[in-house]
């Protein structure tokens, strides 16, 4: 019938292209990891406008002679494996043999390569996924593969692409993570010309992290060094107070590659269990070796996920290593004691609140009579806990004991509800009853009980506000608290570039940013609420403001030209008040008369309800008192 067609090899490529090579940071993750199996020492990486417009990757690796040059850019041409047995036995990052081609098919690539016996070295050119010319030239031991217009001959992958800033952002994040894990290879990171990062190559894993993430984070890690069943965890992991909002500092290893796995990551969270605030995560670059016959690379086109033949095993391996670890650091017979065994692993990724119910209620019924020696241990461990108080910065000035960090709620397009003008006006003119859980104002109006969520109604006057702020006084200086001392906050790579890229936009809104270099800012001012705000809720800790700031802005990646209403929707939810804290019925009045002037006084800037309301008639039908 002629229906079914062999594809021509450019069309074949091109889709094999969009599940290895998904934005510029995939170019520059198969390009390092050719570097790294090429047995360089020094790898330079450079990238233009987030990457879209060049990126360049330069090693003094052992190079390829013109034949293998020719071959490279063939699909599955390559030189680490010869059979699919030696899937099961790698020690290389590459082996599939996709890279060259994929990336050739949807840019222009030129490479550069030469032998250290050779006399001259061999350049190939490839126009999207066209051969252009191959010749002689004078080169450096090694290789340098350069990129340019990304994605120009695929429109529809390149509409998918981000700002430049963000796509900057995730090529500075894989480079730190590379150079952790390889701290035998000195990594330099251009972008546009400027050095921005640099580390030793001296071969210690400290003095690289030292050299990305400074001082103050070196001095707060605790080296791990463990065994189980086999397998082995090396690497660092933080004291309890060095943590962060978000595993965006949770660098996870296996045999040595970038991984993602959900196995690591809760045994690291079981073994801070109780150690560190809920929602918070500890900083930790854990290298995990696992015999090859028990890791399976071979999961996605990236190789970003692995499987392994035991997670249990693995479970365990983390959650002990840590463990040790802050013993060790500790130096009380408390927790060197406690927990001889992990908890085990039931299941992975719980598909709902009552499978995780359940899962503890069946651990729980296993665990047997603690013994004389581990009651003692457990005693010690609780008078240690007892004594724990966590920063009043983190708390952002919360009664510790009911804490619980507001949850982020997905950004969602706000569409004002259809309600009658009664229910608010219905609200202004209640009188408060009382709080409940320190969150939910209670107000009687007529027939009618209201539930007025403090932050959400916090968040939306405050949302409003900016955003009248920025509609209606563009051009005038903003509200802002200019700091008596200028706060110095030390970013990460990905992170400084970010702000660095976008410090006008911040200061539109109030963040008086000076970029000071070596991957540090100062916070001079930042924006700040009103007379009637203030009386509310004083704002947190500047640096703390603004790094949560970042945060959101960051995981949420919004499309262009709205990353500043985003700015503007992630400022009021932070400077809000917050669940849980104490306010004063004079405050919470005052709170709802400002919540009464708002365009939409039913949803926060996220689109959650500010309020909702109970009729009279409604709780008697609830008990029975009227059918």
């Amino acid at each position: 019938m002629g229906r079914i067609k062999v594809l021509d090899e450019k069309t074949a490529n091109q889709i094999k292209a969009g599940e290895v090579i998904e934005r510029p940071v995939s170019v520059i993750k198969e390009l390092v990891d050719n570097s790294i199996d090429s047995g360089a020492d020094t790898i330079t990486i450079e990238f233009e406008n987030g990457g879209i417009s060049l990126m360049r990757v330069t090693d003094n690796g052992i190079g390829m002679d013109s034949e293998d040059a020719k071959k490279a850019f063939l699909i599955h041409a390559t030189s680490k494996i010869t059979s699919i047995e030696d899937i099961y036995d790698l020690s290389t990052q590459g082996f599939r043999g996709e890279a060259l081609a994929s990336i050739a098919s949807c840019s222009n690539v030129t490479l550069v390569t030469k032998m250290a016996d050779a006399k001259t070295g061999t350049r190939i050119i490839y126009n999207q996924g066209k051969f252009v010319k191959e010749e002689e030239t004078s080169s450096d031991t090694g290789t340098m593969v350069t990129v340019t217009d990304l994605f120009a001959n695929i429109p529809a992958r390149y509409k998918f692409l981000k700002k430049d800033s963000t796509e900057g952002m995730y090529i500075c994040s894989l480079v730190e993570k590379l150079a952790v894990v390889n701290p035998h290879i000195s990594f330099k990171l251009l972008k546009d010309g400027k050095m921005i990062l640099s580390t030793p190559g001296s071969g210690d894993m400290k003095d690289t992290i030292y050299s990305i993430y400074g001082k103050s984070t070196v001095s707060s890690l605790i080296p791990v060094n463990y065994e189980y069943e086999g397998m082995k965890i090396r690497g660092y992991t933080g004291k309890t107070d060095l943590v962060r909002g978000n595993r965006g500092l949770q660098y996870i290893y296996v045999n040595e590659r970038t991984v993602v796995n959900k196995t690591a990551s809760a045994a690291i969270d079981e073994a801070y269990k109780g150690s560190v605030m809920k929602n918070r995560f500890p900083v930790c670059f854990l290298c995990i070796y696992v015999p090859a016959g028990l890791v399976d690379v071979n999961v996605h086109p990236r190789k970003a996920e692995v499987k392994f033949t035991n997670e249990s095993d693995v479970f365990r391996l983390v959650f002990h290593g840590i463990k040790q670890a802050l013993s060790e650091q500790s130096d009380t017979k408390a927790f060197s004691n406690f927990e001889k065994e992990a908890p085990e692993i039931i299941d992975a990724k719980p598909k709902s609140a009552f499978e995780q119910k359940q899962m503890r209620f069946e651990t729980s019924s296993r665990i047997e009579a603690p013994t004389a020696a581990q009651s003692k241990a457990t005693a010690d461990l609780l008078k240690i806990l007892s004594e724990f108080k966590p920063d009043i910065n983190e708390m952002e000035d919360r009664e510790p004991e009911i804490s619980k960090p507001e949850p982020e709620p997905e950004l969602i397009p706000i569409v004002p509800e259809e309600r009658p003008d009664s229910d608010i006006d219905d609200l202004m003119r209640g009188k408060i009853q009382g709080f409940m859980f320190n969150t939910y104002i209670i107000v009687e109006s007529g027939d009618n009980v209201f539930f007025v969520d403090q932050h959400a109604a916090h968040e939306r006057v405050l949302y409003e506000r900016f955003s009248a702020k920025k509609t209606e006084e563009d051009g005038k200086k903003r509200d802002v608290q200019t700091l008596l001392v200028p706060e110095v906050i030390e970013l990460t790579t990905a992170d400084f570039s970010f702000v660095s890229d976008n410090c006008e936009r911040f200061a539109e809104y109030g963040f008086d940013i000076e970029v000071l270099g070596d991957r540090q800012i100062a916070l001079r001012s930042v924006p700040v609420a009103t007379k009637a705000e203030d009386r509310l809720k004083s704002m947190s800790k500047p640096s703390v403001f603004f790094t949560k700031i970042l945060e959101d802005l960051k995981k949420d990646v919004p499309t262009k030209g709205h990353i500043w209403d985003t700015l503007i929707q992630t400022t009021a939810c932070k400077a809000a008040i917050k669940a849980h804290d104490k306010i004063t019925e004079e405050e919470a009045l005052e709170l709802i008369r400002q919540l009464g002037e708002c365009k939409d006084p039913y949803h926060c800037a996220h689109g959650r309800p500010t309020f909702i309301k109970f009729s009279q008639t409604d709780l008697e039908k609830d008990f029975k008192r009227i059918v």
